[in-house]
């Protein structure tokens, strides 16, 4: 058994929680859960001192290993240094040496110095803003969601280097951050702590450089080597590794935005500028037809009348639309109504902004304003989800009508599939707080009264509300008819339980599930029919306790046999006579008059009678459940065809007995009957 319990144990796909599942299961009683729990603990002490028995024999291998570790690791770091002198020697030789090339990682070759001495200073920039933008697309690689910030042909890689987000508040560090300064722009990545790989930034933000100003922070505390970022409307403060670093972060930000407003100040004059003179230029017989032919387009110009209109016409090539004013203060408008709720005034904001980014043109302005608005969006969604959420007594109260805002808000901004989920949640956690309120007072036939006039008019107002809300979106109708599945699951449940599990009668269970059958049919006029799942969830109870009940009968006619005086029912007076044959009337058995062997002498016992009794309510109970399980029709049949054998069985045997010979006749007639 130890070694069994081993084997499992030391395999290769043990699974803990699986193993203890299967003991849990195949185990009866908790005392065979102690017997297994002390195996356990057995096996682990013999392996514990198995383990320090090895370790004892083995200690003086352990510690030999130890040394030659140790001496494996001094070896190591002697090697290293040798390796380390060579290399200095030879960068040494390849500084020296006359006409070699020099080694990689020491500088660029005689010759490579020379070509760049004497190189155009405008071809020296181009060729090194082409490696820095190289250098941008190797670094973007490592950061993830950035595809966007290559689109922009002329933008190439400044500065970059790894800084540490200070809190404006106490200037504690919050985060590590991937910082780029780009050449018309700063970008910002965050840390992805857990991710494993060449990818371990996540892009954060791009700011435009015009839009950024640099200021030094004195050091203070533990936030030292830090400055900050004024970027309108906030401020972002941030940490360096040295104070040289921190320099070299200040140096280029202003160096490079200066440089950034050289080139936009430079750009319409270079527009405008004349074109390079043509080399035919010299020849002074072409320079007196250029001024002829000049004084002459000069004289066709003046009288051309429309010429004025050819000028003035044409627009600036330099003119750039501006961002509109209500543009520019969308965001903090936005802000402000989403922190009122005013969710209406939102929306029409952010509509209002999406036809203005449909129509302007894409540039790096246009862009970093629309990806602001989609943050923007993500805050309002998370808001309005916050509002549909079913918490709190106001809103699981809150009438079906209560959901309709937030959900038109959410269908406006084109989230109809979160729209739906969230609406059907909030109707499940009301319907869940309105059954939970349900008490279990009176009989079992009032409860489930109660209970299907909760459940059932929750249904309808879900599903009215759901038609008028999402009308438009035929889409989400298969997520209504999901729900409704699992909410009629979930009934049928607690139906079940209450109807099946207590030691209700056939009569009460009958009841219960016409009664639900019923309500179920007037649900089904606003277009959803969950009969079938009614049936469903119901028919191997509705078996059960139908066997049940033949099989009571059954055992009710075994015990009335063995009491059985097989005499014929005689009355006492005509008054009891007559009342006995009103109850039989209303129970629908008529016609006893013509058993009546005396004026108050009925020709038959009274286990038939009983039994006739019994049968009646028993077949009504059957063809109530026939209308809900169709199926019963046959285990009915069945049931009685069994109840009519064994009291034919007891009249056969009461007939073969011997003691009651005189009484063959009355057998015989209720077996006859």
């Amino acid at each position: 058994m130890a070694d069994i319990l081993v084997k499992k144990l030391t395999a290769d796909d043990f699974d803990a929680e699986k193993y203890v599942q299967s003991l849990s299961h195949s185990s009866v009683g908790g005392l065979e859960l102690q017997q297994q729990r002390q195996r356990v603990l057995q096996l682990s002490k013999e392996t514990s001192a198995l383990l320090k028995k090895n370790v004892y024999n083995n200690y003086m291998q352990f510690i030999e290993t130890a040394k030659e570790i140790s001496q494996l690791e001094s070896e190591m770091y002697q090697l290293s240094h040798l390796i380390t002198d060579q290399k200095s020697i030879l960068s040494m030789m390849l500084e020296v040496t006359i006409s070699g090339d020099k080694g990689p990682g020491s500088g660029l070759s005689g010759v490579q110095e020379a070509v760049q001495e004497f190189e155009d200073p405008q071809e020296a920039r181009l060729r090194q803003q082409r490696e820095n933008r190289k250098k941008l697309s190797a670094l973007l690689e490592n950061i993830e969601g950035c595809s966007h910030v290559l689109e922009e042909p002329e933008r190439w890689l400044v500065y970059e280097g790894d800084l540490v987000e200070l809190s404006q508040d106490d200037y504690s560090g919050q985060q590590r951050v991937r910082a780029c300064l780009l050449n018309d722009s700063f970008m910002l990545a965050t840390w992805l702590a857990d991710r494993r790989g060449p990818v371990r930034y996540r892009f954060e933000t791009l700011h435009l450089l015009d839009a950024l100003v640099p200021v030094n922070v004195k050091d203070r505390g533990q936030a030292t080597n830090a400055f900050k970022l004024l970027i309108f409307p906030d401020a972002r403060a941030f940490q360096a590794p040295s104070p040289k670093i921190k320099s070299e972060w200040l140096e280029h930000l202003e160096r490079t935005k200066k440089d950034r407003v050289a080139a936009q100040q430079k750009q319409p004059t270079a527009e405008h500028r004349a074109p390079v003179a043509n080399p035919d230029s010299e020849n002074p017989f072409l320079k007196q037809q250029d001024s002829v032919g000049s004084r002459d387009s000069q004289d066709d110009d003046e009288t051309n009348p429309f010429s004025w209109w050819s000028s003035s016409s044409a627009p600036p090539q330099s003119q750039v639309p501006q961002t509109p004013e209500w543009m520019q203060e969308l965001p903090e408008d936005l802000d402000q109504a989403i922190a009122q709720r005013n969710f209406e005034d939102a929306l029409t904001l952010i509509q209002r902004a999406r036809e203005y980014f449909t129509q302007a043109p894409k540039t790096l302005v246009n862009a970093e304003m629309k990806r602001g608005v989609e943050t923007r969006v993500k805050t309002l969604v998370s808001v309005v989800r916050a509002e549909l959420a079913a918490s709190g007594e106001r809103s699981l109260n809150a009438g079906p009508k209560a959901a309709r805002r937030a959900v038109n808000i959410l269908l406006q901004l084109n989230k109809q599939q979160m729209a739906c989920e969230l609406f059907l949640k909030y109707r499940t956690a009301i319907l869940k707080s309105a059954l939970q309120r349900l008490r279990l007072e009176g009989d079992t036939e009032v409860y489930i009264r109660h209970l299907c006039a909760v459940y059932f008019r929750n249904l309808n107002d879900t599903l009215n509300e759901f038609n008028k809300v999402f009308a438009s979106c035929k889409s989400c109708l298969p997520a209504l008819v999901v729900w409704a599945g699992d909410s009629m699951n979930s009934f049928a449940s607690k139906f079940c339980q209450h109807v099946f599990s207590t030691q209700s009668s056939l009569t009460t269970v009958s009841e219960c599930v016409s009664l639900a059958d019923h309500y179920c049919k007037q649900a089904s006029k606003t277009g959803l029919d969950l009969r079938f799942a009614l049936h469903a969830s119901m028919s191997r109870d509705l078996e059960r306790r139908v066997a049940s009940a033949r099989d009571q009968m059954l055992d009710a006619i075994k015990l009335r046999a063995q009491d059985e005086s097989w005499q014929p029912t005689k009355f006492t007076d005509e008054r009891q006579l007559q009342t006995f044959m009103e109850e039989m009337n209303d129970i629908g058995v008529a016609g006893l008059n013509e058993y009546l062997t005396d004026a108050l002498v009925l020709g038959l016992t009274s286990s038939v009678l009983e039994l006739v009794r019994v049968m009646v309510a028993f077949v009504e109970d059957v063809l109530r459940l026939l209308v809900v399980w169709p199926d019963a029709q046959q285990l009915l049949a069945d049931s009685l065809t069994a109840v009519l054998e064994a009291q034919l069985h007891q009249c056969k045997a009461a007939v073969q007995h011997p003691m009651l010979k005189d009484k063959v006749s009355s057998c015989l007639c209720d077996a006859q009957r």
